[in-house]
């Protein structure tokens, strides 16, 4: 059974992730709504803030590069980042970075975590997930239409995919697709990484949500 206790230690991260919000993320929300090349800047002078007081990526280990504070901490520190929509970006646990930072350490390669991980860990590109379909049900992924065929050292993936949140401006998307067809239904996808400069990699256009228009 997991420790719900608040420790000592949890109550100095939330102090410093309080502190943090209520000095730098606060008072700048309105400028960081702007979504412009300086609003951009800005969230940049943040994460760097957040970096050098050691409270960067604190949901992955240390050897992944953040600050592995564990499960209930980041329970804990998540109840504060919650309260502003650009917190977890600027703390460097946003989804759906977070998420495929996570797949990449447990799962990716040493090349695919040199050429992938590393920047995103470090906030230097970001990344989406694409598993939701619109003629099939995004909450069950047993549906899945979208199939990837191996040909030589290639895959080649067709498919169509919506509500990939945070599409626009990805540098690279891990796409839910089906690779053995005859497979049991829950073991016949695979997650690929595709870079979003690929040849067919196409965005049709942003869907809003809540009257924002960030993903696709």
């Amino acid at each position: 059974m997991a420790d719900l206790a608040m420790t000592p230690d949890i109550r100095e991260m939330r102090e410093r992730v309080s502190s943090f919000m209520d000095e730098h993320i606060y008072p700048n929300e309105g400028a960081l709504s702007e979504h412009n090349g300086e609003s951009e800047a800005l969230m940049k002078e943040l994460q760097s803030k957040a970096k050098a007081i050691g409270i960067w990526a604190l949901h992955l280990p240390a050897e992944a590069g953040g600050q592995g504070i564990g499960f209930m901490p980041y329970v804990y520190v998540n109840e504060i980042l919650g309260r502003s929509p650009y917190a977890p970006r600027a703390f460097g646990s946003q989804a759906p970075d977070s998420g495929n930072a996570e797949i990449l350490w447990q799962f990716g390669t040493d090349e695919q975590k040199e050429r992938w991980l590393r920047p995103l860990v470090n906030g230097d590109i970001r990344s989406c997930f694409s598993m939701t379909e619109p003629e099939v049900s995004g909450a069950d992924p047993t549906g899945l239409q979208t199939r990837a065929v191996r040909d030589g050292d290639e895959w080649v993936i067709d498919g169509h995919k919506w509500f990939t949140s945070a599409a626009i401006g990805a540098s690279f998307a891990i796409v839910m697709c089906v690779t053995d067809p005859d497979g049991n239904p829950h073991r016949r996808m695979s997650q690929i990484i595709v870079p979003t400069n690929t040849p067919g990699f196409e965005i049709v256009r942003p869907v809003p949500v809540m009257g924002e228009t960030a993903g696709a």
